[in-house]
């Protein structure tokens, strides 16, 4: 690709100063009040993802290519008197205090390195520009379908918007490395008096969602079918939802990146009412001087309920085969869009299958680079990595095909990207997943989901409603994040603690007083804490009539005085999770299936126990785990409620509860 080369020179100075504390917020605000963009980061990773964000205001130009008609819109004084220079690059016709030119008649030959004319226009508008800033150039938005601007297709004369750009004067740069703003100045340009022109109005002209349920059902059907025929290796379809709302954007976003961080937060005030805001997982493209990098993302599990649920979420992920091929399609066809803009030989993947945790999915992705090839400018770049196959599928030409005949609706800003274009040569663009559209008080969402051949149509359309209601919740002043269950209330109950030489003696107190307990000596119910298992067997058995739960080799010390046999494992289990099911009807059932941590050397045969004990609890292997004396009010729980592995969903506390309530009932 040649260097743009522009007619005229625009001398440009720069000058920066700290920003303050507030300085963040008030841009959000100023871009819901008018034209601007957000484009940021709101998580760390090292080596993948940094804090940091760029917020555009004042511009200058906004420009939007509606159709075939590209628009110049001069912001302020010194903008219109910017606009007056920028005619000399082509034949403007002049509409309403716009700069508008028409593309009808150019010819479909294009390709990333030779692009469609009006993004060579675009290219020729920032060279003009005497400045090498990596804070000065382009904005914005482009439409899902901006891939035809790299392509030999033509671009319909349909009125559709598919770029929505400013050009700043002022941008607030945030980060770790401290807070700033950068100015830019244009002197040898009189100001222009006159009215400030407008961005054509954009429009929703229904606030309901078109299709009914199943419809999107049976769209998944239909992709399902290509893919069994061997038409697709995987095929991403969505559908959209309209409400109504009453909804301040620059709220909503400031919400959005408060509950919701992620890797893509954007926030564009497109023009003509329209506002766009999301927070996507998905980094499409960024580039420096020396690299050109992606972050595909592929495979998404929701967050567990506590951190050991967590993990086991992660786990599913990562022992996903389905998952990991569907992640391996996806950065293939992205290292086949590296190796067309970096250096031959260069293109590899730095990591894959990242595990990243985000505050209400957990996503796997691969981060992949390539040392840029000299010459490459930024919008070649970006084009070459539109349409990435998280987005679309694979093959992306043949998943783009079946997308227009599956999908009732055009996509618009669905899986486009928000952008930035360097006057430095660097660019990024931000797949706009996960994002609203406001206009005109109406709320337009749009989901989607990745499908392979065996996908459920059912709950696919599912998943989608799912994912849409969570910026629903933003729209109507919540938290993206669902309204977590409350922490049940147990009972006080007082309780003496006898140890028996308990190397976890503190933390056995310790979750006994989460559970509701408070530790007294004497009190009305007794816990006989654990020991090494030898050391308990030569002890009497528990003494007097008094309510007693017994902790792990207690129970099982206990129910061999009874008679029980026990059964010496191979390999001593310390540390490991044991599947639980609830026996019965009684205060044990509520607790359904859970998961406890095992610290044992010998287990009990559920089918197994001495006269006189009921079996409350098994394990999925078949052992007691939690067993009832009725005579004796006594309980054995064979496990260590107190485990970091009982944590999951609660598992420990919750037994604690079902036995102390049943010992004081």
């Amino acid at each position: 690709m040649t260097e743009p080369v522009s007619s005229i020179r625009i001398a440009v100075e720069r000058c920066e100063r700290p920003a303050g504390p507030a300085d963040a917020q008030a841009a959000i605000a100023a871009i819901g009040d008018g034209p601007g963009v957000w484009l940021g980061c709101d998580v760390h990773a090292p080596g993948l993802y940094r804090r940091e964000a760029m917020a555009a205001l004042d511009p200058l130009l906004a420009i939007v290519l509606d159709g075939t008609r590209l628009r110049l819109v001069p912001h302020g004084r010194v903008g219109r008197a910017v606009g007056e220079r920028l005619t000399e690059l082509a034949p403007f016709e002049r509409v309403d205090g716009r700069l508008e030119l028409s593309f009808a008649d150019a010819t479909p030959d294009a390709s990333p390195a030779n692009p469609h004319p009006a993004i060579r226009l675009l290219e020729a508008i920032l060279a003009a520009f005497a400045t090498d800033a990596r804070e000065f150039g382009f904005y914005g938005a482009l439409a899902f379908d901006y891939h035809r601007l790299g392509e030999a297709d033509t671009l319909p004369d349909d009125g559709r918007r598919r770029v929505a750009l400013v050009l700043p004067a002022r941008v607030l740069v945030t980060g770790e490395g401290g807070d700033r703003w950068v100015e830019f100045a244009f002197p040898g340009h009189a100001p222009v008096d006159g009215a400030d022109a407008a961005v054509p109005s954009a429009m929703i002209d229904r606030d309901r969602t078109d299709q009914p349920p199943g419809t999107h059902a049976r769209s998944v059907a239909a992709g399902v079918e290509r893919m069994r025929r061997g038409e697709l290796g995987s095929l991403v379809l969505s559908q959209t939802f309209r409400r109504r709302v009453e909804v301040d954007a620059a709220d909503a976003f400031a919400r959005l990146r408060r509950d919701n961080p992620y890797p893509a937060m954007f926030f564009v005030h497109v023009g003509g009412g329209e506002r766009v805001f999301g927070a996507s997982p998905d980094v499409q493209v960024r580039a420096d001087a020396e690299w050109v990098e992606t972050a595909p993302v592929c495979g998404t599990f929701r967050r567990g309920a506590d951190p050991v649920d967590d993990y086991e979420q992660a786990k599913g992920l990562v022992t996903s085969e389905v998952d990991e091929a569907s992640l391996a399609v996806c950065a293939d066809s992205d290292r086949n869009d590296k190796a067309k803009v970096c250096e031959p030989g260069s293109v590899e993947i730095v990591t894959r299958r990242r595990i990243h945790f985000f505050s209400t999915i957990i996503h796997a992705i691969d981060h992949v680079r390539g040392r840029r090839r000299a010459g490459a400018g930024p919008f070649e770049i970006v084009l070459t990595h539109a349409t990435p196959a998280t987005v679309t599928g694979m093959p992306k030409a043949a998943a783009r095909a079946a997308i227009a005949a599956i999908e009732p609706e055009w996509r618009g800003w669905y899986a486009g990207a928000a952008v930035r274009i360097g006057a430095d040569g660097s660019c990024e663009a931000l797949t706009m997943l996960r994002f609203a559209r406001l206009v005109d008080g109406i709320a337009e969402v749009r989901c989607g989901g990745s499908l392979l051949a065996d996908s459920d149509p059912v709950r696919e359309e599912e998943e989608t409603r799912l994912k849409a209601e969570t910026l629903f919740r933003v729209l109507g002043g919540g938290s993206p994040r669902p309204p977590a269950a409350p922490a049940p209330i147990g009972a006080a109950w007082r309780v003496d603690v006898v140890d028996a030489g308990d190397p976890l003696a503190a933390l056995l107190h310790e979750a006994l007083v989460q559970a509701g307990c408070t530790i007294t000596p004497g009190a009305p119910v007794r816990v006989l804490g654990d020991a090494p298992l030898e050391r308990l067997r030569g002890a009497p058995a528990p003494a007097g009539a008094t309510p007693t739960l017994a902790v792990n080799n207690a129970g099982l010390a206990w129910l061999e005085r009874d008679g029980a046999t026990l059964h010496k494992l191979e390999v001593p289990q310390f540390g490991r999770a044991l599947e639980v099911e609830a026996i019965g009807d009684g205060a044990f059932a509520a607790l359904g299936r859970f998961q406890l941590g095992v610290y044992a050397s010998h287990v009990i045969a559920a089918d197994a126990l001495p006269a006189g004990w009921q079996l409350a609890a098994r394990g999925a292997d078949g052992r007691v785990v939690v067993a009832v004396h009725p005579g004796r009010r006594a309980v054995v729980l064979l496990a260590r409620p107190d485990s970091v592995l009982s944590t999951r969903r609660g598992g420990g506390r919750a037994v604690l509860h079902a036995a102390l309530a049943w010992l004081a009932a």
